[in-house]
């Protein structure tokens, strides 16, 4: 074997910059952050839902989180991500599931990366992409089924491309794509994003063979096939065709979704993330002026997910799990070389030759032992040694007030609390609550009444007298809990960083 030989041997086991953005973003996520993935109360429900199936061998086909329509039916979609979350509980508890999360999450970034770098990318560009989209996506970085979600469009974008490119075959793309249906439609609703991603795939195909761009048909036919596939194992899931009835009525839901954060358009004035989506908007503009190019299906895609992004602040993650393959594209070596005569073209050729050994043996990193071990040691850690310490955000979600709730044992079914809270009570009490995040299960008619007690509007009080509550768990600042303390017949009983829990004055 030659000296060169060896040396690339040896370069594959070393670790690239993807490895190292993997190790930064575990570290964030768990230790400087610990409690971040914790930030959203809906968690609470999606664990208690997996505990049920654990203890009951059943999938729930009625509510059973709250007091106010306990035995409605309900479609549990996310089922799957639920039970596996238990699971993760049950073995290691909260530790071992944000453990899990921040793994996952940081393993999506070193995809990315790698995806960019097999374009050509530079690895400066690469990292400041991946800092970039892992920014502008990290509002929705939480413990919730939606990860799945971030992997679906993932492995659909990427193999549907690598298809249309011609790098992988048609019987590859169904094995890929239909095992990943599968577990997609039992995880999250945002499954119908399959038969966007493939029918957009289809559409651009169909286009360039009837414009004679492409001169065979079949890849057509493989795609119109692919997409009756999918459609046909969607079905492999508990509830049948309940599952798009009910999900069709969820987004019939516009009113409620309109009043929901992550349903908001981004914030551009006071929001970093949606700061770093104009970051990622500017470099994809950037890298197509100078002299840089992208499929047709890549553009089309970045035209979907950037509308998506622009019109609700939780599609953001999606559009850099798009954008940044298309920004490794365009800016790759092989496409993307300022002129040699201007001031960038001088600049840009001095980099590329300070870097330019550093940047090939880095791209001779395959086995990434580095993210493997790191995370053997981190799981290992939240099981046996206690060193990762994540909780749900005490800043956000109520703690102190919770304790008092358990402790002096008030009154179950007689609580008023927070949509957001309503998950995280039920897990951390063990007790139905009033009510909790799923617009979907409420419907509008009961989030109004809801509404108008949170907001004290115009004849909040005879709709809130009629529940007979006994206590109230609300954030300090509300204009509920504002309008209750002048109430001679409501005490504080407890608070702490996040809530006040208030209690009728017949409880000592």
């Amino acid at each position: 074997m030659s000296q060169t030989e060896n040396n690339s041997s040896e370069a594959k086991w070393l670790p690239n910059v993807g490895d190292l953005l993997f190790v930064g973003v575990v570290h964030l996520l768990l230790f400087m952050r610990p409690n971040y993935l914790f930030s959203d109360g809906s968690t609470g429900w999606h664990i208690v839902s997996g505990l049920h199936i654990l203890k009951t061998g059943l999938i729930p086909h009625s509510d059973i989180m709250s007091y106010t329509f306990a035995g409605k039916p309900w479609v549990a979609y996310e089922w799957l991500s639920d039970y596996f979350m238990a699971c993760l509980v049950k073995v290691g508890g909260l530790p071992l599931l944000a453990a899990v999360w921040a793994i996952s999450l940081a393993s999506l970034v070193l995809l990315l990366y790698q995806r960019m770098r097999s374009y050509g990318c530079h690895f400066a560009a690469a990292m400041f992409f991946s800092i970039i989209g892992l920014i502008a996506s990290a509002s929705h970085w939480l413990v919730r089924p939606h990860l799945f979600t971030f992997f679906g469009v993932f492995f659909f974008y990427t193999k549907l491309e690598d298809f249309y490119r011609g790098k992988l075959s048609g019987r590859a793309l169904f094995l890929w794509l239909l095992p990943c249906m599968v577990i997609w439609v039992n995880t999250h609703p945002a499954f119908l994003l399959a038969y966007a991603i493939s029918g957009l795939y289809l559409l651009v195909t169909a286009c360039g063979a009837a414009c004679g761009r492409r001169s065979s048909g079949r890849p057509v036919l493989v795609l119109a096939t692919l997409l009756l596939a999918l459609i046909l194992v969607s079905f492999i899931n508990p509830y049948g065709v309940t599952l798009y009835h009910y999900i069709a009525d969820y987004l019939k839901g516009t009113a409620i979704l309109a009043v929901t954060d992550e349903f908001k358009i981004p914030d551009f004035k006071h929001s970093i993330h949606a700061v770093f989506l104009e970051i990622l908007f500017a470099s994809l503009l950037v890298g197509a002026y100078l002299r840089g190019r992208l499929t047709a299906t890549s553009t089309a895609m970045l035209l979907a997910f950037g509308h998506l992004a622009l019109n609700a602040v939780r599609n953001i993650s999606l559009f850099a799990i798009v954008a940044l393959p298309a920004l490794g594209s365009l800016y790759g070596s092989a496409l993307f070389s300022p002129a040699q005569d201007s001031w960038l073209g001088r600049l840009y050729e001095r980099v590329r030759l300070a870097t330019a050994a550093f940047n090939k043996q880095e791209a001779l990193s395959k086995y990434h032992i580095l993210p493997l071990v790191y995370s053997l040691i981190i799981i290992a850690g939240a099981v046996f040694g206690g060193f990762v310490k994540s909780d749900f955000d005490a800043e956000v979600q109520p703690t102190a007030t919770l304790k008092y709730i358990s402790e002096h044992k008030l009154s179950r079914g007689k609580g008023f609390n927070l949509d957001n809270w309503g998950g995280l009570l039920r897990y951390k009490l063990d007790q139905p609550v009033f009510i909790d995040d799923r617009a979907d299960f409420y419907g509008a008619d009961f989030y109004n009444r809801y509404g108008l007690i949170c907001e004290t509007r115009s004849g909040w009080r005879p709709v809130f007298d009629q529940y007979n509550f006994d206590w109230v768990l609300f954030p300090k600042d509300s204009a509920l809990i504002q309008e209750l303390k002048k109430d001679p017949s409501w005490r504080e009983a407890c608070q702490d960083q996040a809530a006040i829990l208030l209690v009728r004055n017949y409880f000592q």
